[in-house]
Protein backbone atom coordinates (compact mmCIF):
# COMPACT_ATOMS: atom_id res chain seq x y z
CA UNK A 1 0.00 0.00 0.00
CA UNK A 2 0.99 3.62 0.18
CA UNK A 3 0.97 6.37 2.73
CA UNK A 4 1.06 10.07 2.12
CA UNK A 5 1.82 12.81 4.57
CA UNK A 6 1.97 16.58 4.88
CA UNK A 7 3.97 18.96 7.00
CA UNK A 8 2.38 17.71 10.26
CA UNK A 9 4.44 14.59 9.64
CA UNK A 10 7.52 15.62 7.69
CA UNK A 11 9.32 13.47 5.19
CA UNK A 12 12.12 13.07 7.74
CA UNK A 13 9.64 11.94 10.41
CA UNK A 14 8.41 9.38 7.89
CA UNK A 15 11.97 8.23 7.20
CA UNK A 16 12.53 7.68 10.93
CA UNK A 17 9.29 5.73 11.25
CA UNK A 18 10.18 3.59 8.22
CA UNK A 19 13.57 2.51 9.58
CA UNK A 20 13.55 -1.25 9.88
CA UNK A 21 10.87 -1.65 7.20
CA UNK A 22 12.86 -2.95 4.25
CA UNK A 23 9.86 -2.63 1.91
CA UNK A 24 9.18 1.08 2.49
CA UNK A 25 10.67 3.73 0.21
CA UNK A 26 9.90 7.24 1.48
CA UNK A 27 9.84 9.58 -1.51
CA UNK A 28 9.06 13.27 -1.86
CA UNK A 29 5.74 13.70 -3.63
CA UNK A 30 7.32 16.22 -5.97
CA UNK A 31 9.30 13.42 -7.63
CA UNK A 32 6.11 12.50 -9.47
CA UNK A 33 5.96 16.00 -10.95
CA UNK A 34 9.51 16.29 -12.21
CA UNK A 35 9.97 16.75 -15.95
CA UNK A 36 13.05 15.81 -17.94
CA UNK A 37 14.77 18.33 -20.16
CA UNK A 38 15.11 15.74 -22.94
CA UNK A 39 11.31 15.47 -23.12
CA UNK A 40 11.16 11.84 -21.98
CA UNK A 41 11.46 10.30 -18.55
CA UNK A 42 13.96 7.77 -17.28
CA UNK A 43 13.89 4.21 -18.53
CA UNK A 44 12.18 1.69 -16.29
CA UNK A 45 15.40 0.37 -14.79
CA UNK A 46 16.83 3.86 -14.20
CA UNK A 47 13.56 4.95 -12.56
CA UNK A 48 13.71 1.96 -10.24
CA UNK A 49 17.38 2.59 -9.49
CA UNK A 50 16.68 6.20 -8.47
CA UNK A 51 14.06 5.09 -5.95
CA UNK A 52 16.40 2.44 -4.52
CA UNK A 53 19.21 5.01 -4.20
CA UNK A 54 16.82 7.30 -2.33
CA UNK A 55 15.96 4.42 -0.01
CA UNK A 56 19.64 3.60 0.55
CA UNK A 57 20.37 7.24 1.47
CA UNK A 58 17.75 7.20 4.21
CA UNK A 59 17.76 10.14 6.61
CA UNK A 60 20.76 11.72 4.88
CA UNK A 61 19.01 11.88 1.51
CA UNK A 62 18.90 15.72 1.56
CA UNK A 63 22.43 16.16 2.95
CA UNK A 64 25.48 17.09 0.88
CA UNK A 65 27.19 13.77 1.53
CA UNK A 66 28.42 10.85 -0.51
CA UNK A 67 26.27 7.73 -0.41
CA UNK A 68 27.43 4.23 -1.29
CA UNK A 69 26.09 0.75 -1.91
CA UNK A 70 27.81 -2.44 -3.09
CA UNK A 71 27.17 -3.25 -6.73
CA UNK A 72 26.48 -6.84 -5.68
CA UNK A 73 23.53 -5.63 -3.57
CA UNK A 74 22.02 -3.77 -6.53
CA UNK A 75 22.63 -6.70 -8.86
CA UNK A 76 20.88 -9.04 -6.43
CA UNK A 77 17.92 -6.65 -6.24
CA UNK A 78 17.63 -5.97 -9.96
CA UNK A 79 18.67 -9.35 -11.34
CA UNK A 80 20.48 -7.42 -14.09
CA UNK A 81 23.91 -8.11 -15.44
CA UNK A 82 26.64 -5.69 -14.46
CA UNK A 83 26.66 -3.92 -17.83
CA UNK A 84 22.92 -3.17 -17.75
CA UNK A 85 23.16 -1.92 -14.18
CA UNK A 86 26.06 0.38 -15.02
CA UNK A 87 24.09 1.65 -18.02
CA UNK A 88 21.23 2.63 -15.70
CA UNK A 89 23.70 4.40 -13.42
CA UNK A 90 25.09 6.37 -16.36
CA UNK A 91 21.55 7.29 -17.43
CA UNK A 92 20.85 8.74 -13.99
CA UNK A 93 24.11 10.64 -14.07
CA UNK A 94 23.23 12.26 -17.39
CA UNK A 95 19.57 13.08 -16.61
CA UNK A 96 18.53 16.72 -16.12
CA UNK A 97 15.20 17.60 -14.54
CA UNK A 98 12.98 20.65 -14.32
CA UNK A 99 10.43 20.96 -11.54
CA UNK A 100 8.05 23.63 -10.28
CA UNK A 101 8.37 24.38 -6.58
CA UNK A 102 6.76 26.73 -4.08
CA UNK A 103 8.99 28.80 -1.83
CA UNK A 104 8.30 29.36 1.88
CA UNK A 105 6.79 32.75 1.07
CA UNK A 106 4.31 31.12 -1.29
CA UNK A 107 5.90 32.09 -4.60
CA UNK A 108 6.23 29.45 -7.30
CA UNK A 109 9.42 28.99 -9.28
CA UNK A 110 11.06 26.43 -11.56
CA UNK A 111 14.30 24.73 -10.57
CA UNK A 112 16.43 22.80 -13.04
CA UNK A 113 19.47 20.62 -12.61
CA UNK A 114 20.79 17.05 -12.71
CA UNK A 115 19.57 14.23 -10.51
CA UNK A 116 23.03 13.12 -9.47
CA UNK A 117 25.95 15.52 -9.36
CA UNK A 118 28.77 13.05 -8.81
CA UNK A 119 29.18 9.29 -9.35
CA UNK A 120 32.08 6.99 -8.59
CA UNK A 121 32.19 3.31 -9.41
CA UNK A 122 34.96 0.79 -8.93
CA UNK A 123 36.06 -0.97 -12.08
CA UNK A 124 36.90 -4.34 -10.56
CA UNK A 125 34.41 -7.21 -10.58
CA UNK A 126 34.69 -8.16 -6.93
CA UNK A 127 31.53 -8.47 -4.84
CA UNK A 128 32.84 -5.68 -2.61
CA UNK A 129 32.92 -3.16 -5.49
CA UNK A 130 30.79 -0.11 -4.73
CA UNK A 131 28.93 2.65 -6.45
CA UNK A 132 29.27 6.00 -4.69
CA UNK A 133 27.18 9.06 -5.51
CA UNK A 134 26.10 12.49 -4.38
CA UNK A 135 22.58 13.75 -5.07
CA UNK A 136 22.51 17.10 -6.83
CA UNK A 137 21.59 20.36 -5.08
CA UNK A 138 18.39 20.40 -7.17
CA UNK A 139 17.20 17.00 -5.96
CA UNK A 140 18.28 17.69 -2.38
CA UNK A 141 16.31 20.94 -2.38
CA UNK A 142 13.22 19.20 -3.78
CA UNK A 143 13.38 16.60 -1.00
CA UNK A 144 14.29 18.95 1.83
CA UNK A 145 11.49 21.43 0.98
CA UNK A 146 8.87 18.78 0.24
CA UNK A 147 5.53 19.36 1.96
CA UNK A 148 4.18 15.91 1.21
CA UNK A 149 5.61 12.44 0.90
CA UNK A 150 4.64 8.93 -0.07
CA UNK A 151 5.70 5.61 1.39
CA UNK A 152 5.80 3.28 -1.57
CA UNK A 153 6.49 -0.41 -1.72
CA UNK A 154 9.96 -1.49 -2.78
CA UNK A 155 8.56 -4.86 -3.87
CA UNK A 156 5.94 -3.19 -6.04
CA UNK A 157 8.53 -0.85 -7.56
CA UNK A 158 10.75 -3.76 -8.53
CA UNK A 159 7.78 -5.75 -9.89
CA UNK A 160 6.60 -3.19 -12.44
CA UNK A 161 7.34 -4.11 -16.04
CA UNK A 162 6.39 -0.78 -17.63
CA UNK A 163 7.89 2.64 -17.02
CA UNK A 164 4.40 4.07 -17.59
CA UNK A 165 3.08 2.00 -14.69
CA UNK A 166 5.97 2.99 -12.42
CA UNK A 167 5.43 6.70 -13.14
CA UNK A 168 1.68 6.40 -12.57
CA UNK A 169 2.26 4.45 -9.33
CA UNK A 170 4.50 7.14 -7.86
CA UNK A 171 2.07 9.86 -8.99
CA UNK A 172 -0.96 8.18 -7.42
CA UNK A 173 0.90 7.05 -4.31
CA UNK A 174 1.06 10.60 -3.01
CA UNK A 175 -2.70 10.94 -3.55
CA UNK A 176 -4.06 7.53 -2.54
CA UNK A 177 -4.73 8.41 1.11
CA UNK A 178 -6.04 11.92 0.47
CA UNK A 179 -9.71 12.63 0.96
CA UNK A 180 -10.22 13.32 -2.73
CA UNK A 181 -10.61 10.30 -4.96
CA UNK A 182 -10.04 11.72 -8.44
CA UNK A 183 -8.15 14.37 -10.36
CA UNK A 184 -8.59 15.78 -13.86
CA UNK A 185 -5.47 15.94 -15.98
CA UNK A 186 -5.07 17.30 -19.52
CA UNK A 187 -3.76 14.88 -22.15
CA UNK A 188 -0.52 16.83 -22.66
CA UNK A 189 0.10 16.72 -18.89
CA UNK A 190 -0.79 13.03 -18.87
CA UNK A 191 1.83 12.37 -21.55
CA UNK A 192 4.42 14.17 -19.42
CA UNK A 193 3.30 12.28 -16.33
CA UNK A 194 3.76 8.95 -18.10
CA UNK A 195 7.12 10.02 -19.48
CA UNK A 196 6.22 10.26 -23.15
CA UNK A 197 8.01 12.55 -25.57
CA UNK A 198 5.79 15.38 -26.91
CA UNK A 199 5.51 13.82 -30.37
CA UNK A 200 4.73 10.30 -29.12
CA UNK A 201 1.26 8.70 -29.05
CA UNK A 202 -0.46 11.91 -30.11
CA UNK A 203 -3.76 10.19 -30.96
CA UNK A 204 -5.98 9.48 -27.98
CA UNK A 205 -6.61 5.93 -29.20
CA UNK A 206 -2.87 5.20 -29.17
CA UNK A 207 -2.24 6.91 -25.83
CA UNK A 208 -5.07 4.93 -24.27
CA UNK A 209 -4.14 1.58 -25.80
CA UNK A 210 -0.36 1.56 -25.50
CA UNK A 211 0.30 3.61 -22.35
CA UNK A 212 -2.61 4.54 -20.10
CA UNK A 213 -4.64 1.33 -19.97
CA UNK A 214 -1.61 -0.99 -19.52
CA UNK A 215 -0.36 1.30 -16.73
CA UNK A 216 -3.77 1.39 -15.03
CA UNK A 217 -4.03 -2.41 -15.20
CA UNK A 218 -0.54 -3.01 -13.79
CA UNK A 219 -0.95 -0.50 -10.95
CA UNK A 220 -4.32 -1.97 -9.98
CA UNK A 221 -2.78 -5.45 -10.02
CA UNK A 222 0.27 -4.74 -7.85
CA UNK A 223 -0.37 -1.63 -5.74
CA UNK A 224 -2.30 -1.10 -2.53
CA UNK A 225 -5.00 0.82 -4.35
CA UNK A 226 -7.21 0.46 -7.40
CA UNK A 227 -6.81 2.91 -10.27
CA UNK A 228 -9.12 3.79 -13.14
CA UNK A 229 -9.90 6.69 -15.45
CA UNK A 230 -12.72 8.40 -17.32
CA UNK A 231 -12.11 10.29 -20.59
CA UNK A 232 -13.28 13.91 -20.72
CA UNK A 233 -14.52 15.50 -23.95
CA UNK A 234 -14.47 19.11 -25.07
CA UNK A 235 -16.78 19.13 -28.05
CA UNK A 236 -15.95 16.05 -30.09
CA UNK A 237 -12.39 15.68 -28.87
CA UNK A 238 -11.09 13.97 -25.77
CA UNK A 239 -8.84 16.58 -24.17
CA UNK A 240 -8.35 15.21 -20.65
CA UNK A 241 -8.95 12.26 -18.37
CA UNK A 242 -10.16 12.02 -14.82
CA UNK A 243 -7.87 9.68 -12.90
CA UNK A 244 -9.74 7.79 -10.18
CA UNK A 245 -8.29 5.84 -7.27
CA UNK A 246 -9.38 4.07 -4.10
CA UNK A 247 -7.66 1.99 -1.43
CA UNK A 248 -8.11 -1.77 -1.69
CA UNK A 249 -10.04 -3.79 0.84
CA UNK A 250 -8.39 -6.54 2.88
CA UNK A 251 -8.96 -9.35 0.38
CA UNK A 252 -7.58 -7.32 -2.53
CA UNK A 253 -4.55 -6.29 -0.45
CA UNK A 254 -3.82 -9.93 0.31
CA UNK A 255 -4.14 -10.79 -3.38
CA UNK A 256 -1.69 -8.01 -4.33
CA UNK A 257 0.81 -9.16 -1.70
CA UNK A 258 0.54 -12.74 -2.92
CA UNK A 259 1.13 -11.63 -6.50
CA UNK A 260 4.31 -9.82 -5.45
CA UNK A 261 5.55 -13.08 -3.95
CA UNK A 262 4.99 -14.97 -7.20
CA UNK A 263 7.51 -15.29 -10.04
CA UNK A 264 7.38 -12.59 -12.69
CA UNK A 265 6.82 -15.24 -15.37
CA UNK A 266 3.12 -15.46 -16.12
CA UNK A 267 2.21 -12.22 -14.33
CA UNK A 268 0.80 -10.51 -17.40
CA UNK A 269 -1.40 -13.52 -18.12
CA UNK A 270 -2.60 -13.61 -14.51
CA UNK A 271 -3.37 -9.92 -14.67
CA UNK A 272 -5.47 -10.36 -17.79
CA UNK A 273 -7.30 -13.23 -16.11
CA UNK A 274 -8.03 -11.33 -12.90
CA UNK A 275 -9.03 -7.91 -14.16
CA UNK A 276 -12.46 -7.80 -15.80
CA UNK A 277 -11.91 -5.25 -18.56
CA UNK A 278 -10.63 -1.72 -18.25
CA UNK A 279 -14.10 -0.36 -18.96
CA UNK A 280 -15.77 -2.62 -16.38
CA UNK A 281 -13.12 -1.86 -13.75
CA UNK A 282 -13.46 1.85 -14.39
CA UNK A 283 -17.22 1.76 -13.87
CA UNK A 284 -17.02 -0.49 -10.81
CA UNK A 285 -14.48 1.75 -9.10
CA UNK A 286 -16.31 4.94 -9.98
CA UNK A 287 -19.58 3.52 -8.57
CA UNK A 288 -17.90 2.33 -5.38
CA UNK A 289 -16.14 5.62 -4.70
CA UNK A 290 -19.34 7.56 -5.32
CA UNK A 291 -21.08 5.58 -2.56
CA UNK A 292 -18.35 5.35 0.07
CA UNK A 293 -15.62 7.78 1.19
CA UNK A 294 -12.04 6.61 1.49
CA UNK A 295 -11.04 5.15 4.83
CA UNK A 296 -8.11 6.67 6.71
CA UNK A 297 -5.65 3.81 7.21
CA UNK A 298 -2.52 3.85 9.35
CA UNK A 299 0.85 4.21 7.68
CA UNK A 300 1.61 1.02 5.76
CA UNK A 301 3.09 -0.33 2.55
CA UNK A 302 2.28 -3.05 0.09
Amino acid sequence: MTSTGKTTTTIFDALRMARGNSDAIIAAGELADMRFRSGASLSLRAGKLLLLMIQEAGLTVADDVQHKVPLAVLNETFHLNREDLLSAIEELHGATISIRLTSRNGRTYTKSGPLVSDVEREDDHLDAAEIRWTFSPTLRRVIADSDHWAAISRRAVLAFESKYALRLYVFLSRRANMRKTSEEIALDDLRELLGLKPDTLQRWQDLRRFALEPAIAEVSHLAGFHAAYTPIKRGRRITAVRLIWGLKDRDDLIAAAQELDRPRIGRAARRMGQVETITQERQRLADRLADAPLRNPADETT
